[in-house]
């Protein structure tokens, strides 16, 4: 993963000591554990997937009122045969010590970094990053790329009306909080690869045969793509600490 911070001033941290906030992700296959030498089965096709890639924004943590509190920075996430599907870091940011409800986060590029010169612009948003779109003056969001039967697959999403927003921040559950401690926070969150071929353009299923589902950047399996993919983020599941009998966020490696 590489890191893009802003220049936004920390002025809204002044009245609380900052901490650091970062975000690991684990990939799933329904409600089981990823592994990359496995294929992904859609609808009794084998999808080997080579690689995941996102850009990770708009990094929000949720008061119990409803309100935001930012935190300044722009990732793209990595995730590929090289690296283990489990626990991958792939954001890290200041964020002020308190207690939050939960966390807001974009999968996307903001609009006002969507359409600038990619060839000027420093890593993550480099063209040598891989995920700009020269013929359609914008980033690819998100990209997974695979193959099924030697057939290459590239699925992508991008363009400001697909910046997609996962909203981790439940108001009516006690037991969604998250504390930001004076060390720090890790949330670990999951993305179900099985969610994200759901279903195909109308409800129909995804058939890796047909040409429309190879190459997906634009249309109607694009859409259904961008939609499919807006549900499959989620936040991982705690495990229990008996050492004090209340659940804590897994670490990285554990």
């Amino acid at each position: 993963m590489r890191h893009f911070f802003s220049l936004l001033a920390l002025s809204a941290f002044a009245s609380a000591a900052a901490a650091p906030l970062t975000l690991t992700l684990s990939l799933t296959d329904g409600g089981e554990q990823f592994f990359h030498h496995h294929p992904l089965m859609v609808n009794g096709q084998a999808l080997s997937v080579q690689d995941v890639r996102f850009y990770v924004s708009g990094v929000a943590l949720v008061r119990a009122d409803g309100s935001e509190v930012p935190v300044a920075g722009l990732s793209l996430a990595e995730l590929n045969k090289g690296t283990p599907p489990r626990h991958i870091e792939i954001f890290k940011g200041d964020a002020p010590t308190g207690e939050y409800r939960g966390l807001r986060f974009d999968v996307g590029v903001p609009r006002e970094l969507n359409h600038r010169d990619a060839t000027t612009a420093e890593a993550p948003l480099s063209i040598d990053d891989g995920m700009y779109w020269a013929w359609n003056s914008g980033y690819i969001f998100f990209s997974l790329h695979g193959n099924v039967g030697g057939t290459k697959v590239a699925h992508h999403i991008g363009g400001d009306s697909r910046r997609i927003t996962v909203d981790l921040a439940d108001l009516q559950k006690p037991g969604t909080a998250l504390t930001v401690g004076a060390a720090g926070l890790t949330v670990p969150l999951n993305l179900d690869l099985q969610k994200l071929y759901a279903q195909g353009a109308g409800g129909e299923a995804w058939d890796f045969r047909k040409p429309a589902y190879q190459q997906v950047h634009f249309g109607p399996v694009a859409d259904q793509f961008f939609l499919n993919a807006s549900r499959a983020f989620s936040r991982a599941a705690e495990r229990a600490d008996p050492s004090v009998g209340r659940p804590v966020m897994p670490r990285d490696g554990h």
